[in-house]
Order: C-alpha cells, then structure tokens, then sequence
C-alpha cells in the first residue's frame, strides 16, 4: 500500500491515546467469562445496503449461540459512511465495530482509533490469519500490527449486457478475449441514434484505469511505494486505450457519466460493457429484465485486476472490549463466512469457501470474479483523503475529459506525487 504520503485526515484524532489493547490472556479469560453472564450491547457500522441481510444473519447466529449478546447493525449510505464514522471517532463514539476499508484503515490506526487485533490472528484457531488471503490480511496491516479480521474479497470482471451483444451480433467474451477484441466490440455495439454505447470508460481508477495500467505491465507506483509511475510508458499507453473508447465515441463522456452514473448507465441498458465489482451483482439481479453475465477482464500484456477486500475492526475505545473481540473472532471463522457466502452476498475472505457464493447465482455464472483472487493486484491506497489522491483528482479529469493529453496528465500526476515524497 501506498503510505509514504498517507492523508492527515485523522491528525486532529491523534490527541486520543489508545487504550484498552493489554490483551494479556488471563485477563481475556475472566473478561470473556464475566461477558458471557452479563447483557452485552454492541454495535457495527457498515456501508452496504445489499450486504446488510448477511451481517444482519451472522450477527443472528451469534446471539442464537451467545443469548446475552445484543448486537445491532447499522449501514449508513458510502457517502456519508467516513464523514460519519470520523465525527463519531472524534465525538467518542465510535461503534464497538466498523468494517474498514483498505484505504482508510492507516489513517484510523495512526489515530489511535483501531484496536490492535494482532494477537487474536496469530493465534485464534477460528480467524487465524492464515485462513486469509495474504494481501487481504497485509491491506490491513499498519507499522507491523494487524488492526483488521479480514471479512470478504472484493473483485473486478468484465459485466455485459447479453441483449445488446445479440442486437450487435457480437459474440460474448470469454477467457481469451484482448484489448482489441473489447474495442472491437464497443465499436459494434454503439448506436448513438439510439442512446446506446459499448462501454463505460470512466474515469475511476479502482473500476477502470487501475486494471489497464496493470493488463498492460505497468503500476501506479514503484515496488518500495515511494515513487510514483504514472509516468511510465505503459501507464501512458494504457490509459490512452482506455481514453480512446471516449475519442471515438463508444463511452459516454465524462460530462455524460455526471448526469447518470456507469452503473446506472449499465443498469437502464445503455452500455454494452462495464468494469464492476462482485458487490454490485445483487443490484444488478434486481433491476427487471436486464440481461446480463460476467467475463474475466480482457488481457492485455497480462491478466489483471483489483483484488482487494475489506476487514472488521474493532474500536479502540469501545466499552465492551472483550466482547467485541470474541464477536469479531467469530466473523472471521468459517461458519460465520458461509452464512455469507450462501446469501451471496461477497465472496468470503476464509479460505476454500467461495462455492456457495458462486452457486447461490442461478442465472449468471459469477465464477470470473472468484478467479481473480489467483492474479489479482492490491489496492494502491489512493483514497480520497490523501494529498497522493488529491494530485490524481486533479488531472485525471482533465485526461478523461481530453483537455489534457495523456500523456502531460500521467507525467504532471507523477511529478507532484514524487514532490510530496521528498
């Protein structure tokens, strides 16, 4: 991850002292043991409302098993999720548990805000590290503690509308397609007299120009994290393809996309293709009569997308100390990552237990998101309250709205980037 430049969002937190983390384990026994008798009241925040039914349905499960556990689940919209979650840190009451995304969690552990979760993934029997994907469990990590129990994988594929791929009489994509097979059918699929365009290229790195700079062999930032790359040959060429569908006209522009989102694009059958998550199947399956299925991403010079996943953490500050951490030790177990994956609701962190999610869809085959988890690429912790994002913010909508060229864009992001790193 990104971190030499991390964003000061939470500086004004660091007043805060972290408290509560002597996990000795004796006094982990007699807590547990004096938990267990005693009405526990504890709260998770979390930002989706399509994952609530699943969370809701663990947190069902444990206080089946833990009667004296109250816990409640609150999902508060993405766009007001961190402002929220910041001016409760601030007010002193954070949730006993959040789920953490792997852009913020430095800024949150840096403040002092997450609870150290080190010792129960080193040495739980039921949410030990090792049943994780290891980028999954280090997108967490900060400064050598673990401050995350690693909650699902989030991946990127290629979604498509079949109706309009038959209208183009173009094939489906498969295993073997390449950039120039999705340019080629973009151009077949678009029919401006009807509104209708082969792709959203958007200008969102996570869900579009991340994966090409990636398939074409280059990075957002050196192997160290200290300089970036965006001027590098290969980002240039590749976020010229990707610019290139709007030139030509097969994406909607980026003044097009401020008036109606690519998903929504996608969903009103506008757009033939989209680079989208696993997490946004189950509204797209609700939207009626939208024909649609999945394909790995195209290959450029190799195979890539964003593999990334979220985590539980655990306030520092929370009152319920030790029950918050034996309620995040049984999320990350396995029994509690299949309730999920049977309500197919993300594709579980815990190892092996991705079949039920994939085979909880009847009328698309979702498997292409399952296997990125072999060749996926981290996030490169451009989040948006770093000063590294703000540079990237800047231009990229320039590039994307072709005031820019790529090129002076990708070279003018990597000079003021390496400027703050200094």
């Amino acid at each position: 991850m990104y971190k030499k430049i991390t964003g000061i969002l939470l500086s004004a937190l660091m007043v805060f002292a972290l408290v509560g983390c002597n996990s000795g384990t004796e006094s982990k026994k007699e807590d547990a043991a004096k938990g267990d008798k005693q009405n526990v009241e504890l709260k998770m925040f979390f930002w989706d409302k399509n994952q609530e039914p699943g969370l809701k349905a663990m947190a069902d499960d444990f206080m089946a098993k833990n009667p004296t556990y109250k816990i409640t689940v609150e999902t508060i919209p993405w766009n007001e999720y961190w402002t929220k979650l910041q001016a409760a840190a601030t007010g002193g009451d954070m949730p006993d548990i959040v789920v953490m995304h792997p852009d913020q969690v430095e800024n949150y552990a840096q403040g002092g805000m997450l609870m150290d979760l080190t010792d129960m993934l080193t040495n739980s029997q039921t949410a030990n590290k090792d049943k994780f994907p290891q980028y999954v469990v280090d997108d967490f990590e900060v400064d050598g503690k673990y401050y995350g129990v690693p909650k699902d994988v989030g991946t990127l594929a290629l979604v498509y509308n079949k109706d309009l791929f038959d209208q183009a009489k173009v094939p489906y994509p498969n295993d073997n397609w390449t950039w120039d097979d999705m340019m080629n059918a973009a151009q077949k699929i678009t029919d401006k007299s009807k509104g209708i365009y082969g792709i959203a290229a958007q200008n969102d790195g996570q869900n579009f120009y991340w994966n090409l700079i990636w398939q074409n062999g280059g990075d957002m930032f050196s192997k160290d994290g200290k300089t970036s790359t965006f001027d590098s040959q290969e980002a240039i060429d590749a976020v010229k393809y990707g610019v290139s569908f709007i030139e030509k006209g097969y994406s909607p522009t980026i003044a097009d996309f401020a008036n109606l989102s690519p998903n929504k694009y996608f969903s009103s059958g506008k757009v033939g293709m989209v680079f989208d998550g696993s997490w946004m199947l189950t509204e797209y399956l609700a939207v009626k009569d939208l024909n649609f299925d999945v394909a790995e991403l195209p290959k450029g010079k190799e195979r890539a997308a964003i593999a990334s996943g979220m985590a539980f953490s655990v306030s520092a500050k929370t009152k319920n100390k030790d029950a918050s951490l034996k309620f995040v030790e049984y999320l990350g177990s396995k029994e509690a990552q299949e309730i999920g994956a049977k309500l197919g609701i993300s594709i579980p962190a815990y190892e092996n237990i991705a079949d039920p999610w994939v085979a909880g869809f009847k009328t698309i085959d979702a498997s292409p998101f399952v296997k990125v988890i072999e060749y996926g690429h981290r996030s490169p912790g451009l989040n948006t309250s770093n000063e590294g994002s703000a540079v990237v913010h800047k231009y990229m909508p320039e590039v994307f709205s072709m005031k820019r060229p790529v090129d002076d864009g990708l070279k003018q992001i990597a000079k003021e980037i390496n400027a703050l790193n200094k």
